[in-house]
């Protein structure tokens, strides 16, 4: 069992932590001392108060009979004061000169009661010129009985008005306490982060006016938490982004270094050969026209490494323009004829006119007879590269069809600088690998969206872009 002390002092704790408990014993104790005080000066002073007026009104009530005295004929006397004492229960002595009872009478035993009020008055009759001295006495025992009654009243007036109080203070704590304890209650759920609840408090007081401050103060925390977020989002975003871009540029290094390393060795061994003149490089002109042809391909693969430099860079700007994709197409085909000759590759075009672009002229076109270029030269021969461009639900659709086949795992990796899916023979695989990197590249900075699938033995690349007509139309609609 607890000492008493600890008991004591862990009840104390509760009701320091219980602000409802707190308002609910100040406001009883108030109640109880205002009712006790009440009920106390109530049983005290009433029947002193009650005395005091009787007091007073007995005494004009006597000097009123006194008067009546001094005018009634003197046969009269008599029956007058006894008339009055019967009728206002109270004891009448009339005094001569001599001090003798002239007249009286008595309505109460005077010995059985000590709650008396008297009072006293001379006068002279009107008749006979004699001087009388009048004394009247009235019971007070109806206000002892009053008093009585009122004190046997007190201690059932004093426990109900215990039993209010504590029910006015219950009912006063729960209702004053109830909007304090929500917004006690939402102000810790937002110390953990969580900004969503509201104070539903509609009242117009101090209360009400501290629910609003902590709703708004919530809504404004909610916002800036929101832009913190959004903030963050966007620094990881950036900072994801930064490290892709890094390790594509050490890729891309390392790429470079493997793709120049093996021309350079076979240019190097080749031309080491005709200088020593050993062997098969006896014959020079043979592979003098191999090391020219050895060089070519470094030009090609520098000039790609540059272009990929520039775009990643951002130093090449896109000029755009109003283009007709139809005539960059028909002259690229037109340009690819010869190399589709020498593959036995068929070429086939078709343009429908009138399909203009915002685009860079020159740009487009590289990223096209890409396109075209690896779809001739990655075909079988003896088979078809089927190029057309339509207008379809209100943009362009370029699409370059040959014969050929690509895996999921290509289809993933086709775009990155220096892929070349060796396993299959298709028009996306080979050469540096740098060529469809760039189309990826120009048409991204064009945002015109492209996709190659790869079904029934089929390879499609599809590229859509939006025409200039309806670029005007909705320009004119928004301004």
């Amino acid at each position: 069992m607890k000492p008493l002390g600890e008991w004591a002092t862990d009840l104390w704790g509760k009701i320091n932590s219980k602000l409802s408990v707190k308002i609910f014993i100040g406001v009883f104790f108030v109640l109880a001392i205002t009712f006790t005080l009440s009920f106390t000066l109530f049983g005290v002073l009433l029947p002193r108060l009650h005395e005091n007026e009787l007091e007073k009104q007995f005494s004009g009530f006597v000097a009123e009979v006194s008067a009546i005295f001094q005018q009634a004929a003197s046969d009269e006397m008599g029956d007058l004061v006894s008339r009055i004492g019967a009728e206002n229960n109270i004891n009448i002595f009339v005094y001569d000169e001599q001090e003798e009872i002239a007249y009286h009478h008595i309505s109460f035993n005077q010995n059985i009661t000590d709650h008396i009020v008297s009072s006293g008055f001379s006068f002279s009759h009107w008749g006979t010129g004699e001087s009388y001295s009048m004394y009247a006495l009235a019971s007070l025992a109806g206000v002892r009985q009053v008093t009585v009654i009122l004190n046997g009243i007190l201690p059932f007036a004093f426990a109900a008005s215990l039993l209010i109080s504590a029910g006015v203070s219950f009912f006063y704590s729960r209702r004053l306490a109830k909007p304090i304890l929500a917004i006690g209650q939402i102000s810790r759920k937002m110390s953990q982060i969580d900004l969503s609840c509201r104070c539903d408090v509609a009242r117009t007081d101090e209360i009400g006016e501290l629910g609003r401050d902590l709703n708004s103060m919530a809504e404004k925390l909610e916002a800036a938490l929101s832009e913190l977020q959004t903030a963050n989002a966007k620094l990881q975003a950036d900072m994801e982004r930064e490290r892709k871009q890094e390790k594509q540029r050490s890729d891309l290094f390392t790429a470079i270094s493997h793709e120049l390393k093996t021309p350079i060795t076979i240019l190097k061994g080749e031309l080491g050969g005709m200088i020593d003149n050993i062997g098969v490089y006896k014959d020079r002109d043979t592979y003098l026209q191999h090391a020219f042809k050895t060089t070519e391909q470094m030009e090609h693969l520098v000039r790609e490494i540059l272009t990929v430099s520039r775009l990643e860079t951002k130093e090449i700007r896109l000029n755009l323009g109003e283009v007709d994709i139809g005539d960059v197409v028909n002259e690229l085909c037109q340009k690819h004829e010869d190399l589709a000759d020498n593959q036995n590759v068929a070429l086939v075009c078709y343009c429908e006119a009138g399909l203009f672009a915002e685009a860079d002229k020159l740009q487009m076109g590289n990223a096209i007879s890409n396109i075209i270029s690896n779809a001739i030269f990655h075909s079988p021969q003896g088979e078809m590269v089927n190029i057309q461009l339509l207008k379809s639900e209100g943009a362009g659709v370029l699409t370059v069809e040959n014969t050929g086949h690509i895996n999921e795992v290509d289809l993933e990796n086709l775009f990155e600088p220096f892929y070349r899916g060796e396993k299959s023979r298709n028009r996306y695989t080979g050469g540096s690998g740098l060529g469809v990197y760039i189309v990826k590249r120009i048409l991204e900075m064009h945002q015109f969206p492209f996709h190659i699938s790869g079904t029934d033995g089929k390879v499609i690349f599809t590229l859509r872009f939006p025409l200039v007509k309806d670029i005007k139309e909705k320009r004119s609609h928004n301004e």
